[in-house]
């Protein structure tokens, strides 16, 4: 499988990772990784001839822009730039039920879900009783761009824009207020098996770095697949996204703090 490369320069390379891809794995028979289709499998060890340093994460299930830098002084310049929060980053997303707000700020912390038959996911501190083991400070911004139906369920596209970039915090924020991404077996219970895919992509990343800035940007990813569309009916649309020219005019809505005329909601433990 060849993976689209976005943009690279001496320090970077930034590529458009398919969705239920690994980014790497320790294990040498492990094929359906990033790191093993752009230089080897063992690229992400210090120990490689090739080594690659991944300055940000994307889950298996997740499609999109992923940076990687090829030197650990890249990778150390660029880290600082993510701990700093000074990049943004925006997703695409399709999300089950729709939603009732049009614009949204969920800040309920994220941490370990303590239930002892999900050791591997994430959890939200939506109240006092929730089983949420080392919450930290979590933020995401939401955006309602376009409702429908999929397969004959609601649906809503959506943007995100996480502030904070806690493990599966997209995925855990949205389930949290009743709308878990489309295809998102991990979140559902194990009960969205229905589509291809989880529908969560990141669809543009931009970098202030001292001596300019990288906006890399991808192609729309959901309405380009026949898998997608065969199902999707079309409702209310709100902003027009499907370009890279208005995706870039709802990021700066979504972006701005003006919220007269928007139906607004923040959730937040009280």
């Amino acid at each position: 499988m060849a993976i689209e490369r976005l943009y690279e320069d001496d320090d970077y390379v930034i590529v458009n990772k398919p969705y239920d891809m690994y980014i790497n794995s320790d294990d040498e028979n492990e094929r359906n990784t990033v790191a093993c289709h752009i230089a080897s499998h063992d690229s992400h060890l210090s120990s490689s001839s090739d080594p690659l340093h991944f300055v940000q994460r994307l889950d298996y299930s997740t499609s999109g822009i992923l940076c990687i830098a090829k030197s650990k002084s890249s990778a150390a310049r660029a880290g600082r730039l993510f701990e700093k929060r000074l990049t943004k980053k925006y997703y695409l997303a399709v999300v089950r039920g729709h939603v009732s707000f049009d614009l949204a700020d969920i800040k309920y912390d994220v941490g370990k879900d303590l239930t002892p038959e999900n050791s591997h996911r994430m959890s939200a501190a939506v109240d006092t009783s929730s089983l949420c083991g080392e919450p930290r400070t979590a933020h995401t911004r939401l955006l309602l761009l376009e409702t429908g139906f999929y397969g004959g369920d609601a649906v809503s596209v959506v943007l995100l824009k996480p502030v904070t970039g806690r493990r599966h915090q997209l995925r855990v924020h949205t389930s949290a207020v009743g709308h878990p991404i489309l295809g998102d077996y991990t979140y559902s219970d194990r009960a969205d098996i229905t589509p291809h895919r989880m529908f969560l992509h990141a669809t543009r990343l931009v970098l202030p770095f001292q001596t300019e800035t990288l906006d890399i940007q991808t192609d729309e990813p959901f309405f380009s697949d026949h898998r997608f569309t065969s199902k999707w009916e079309g409702g209310k649309t709100l902003y027009k996204y499907r370009s890279k020219e208005s995706f870039v005019k709802v990021c700066d809505v979504i972006d701005s703090s003006y919220t007269v005329g928007l139906k607004y909601q923040e959730f937040c433990l009280k």
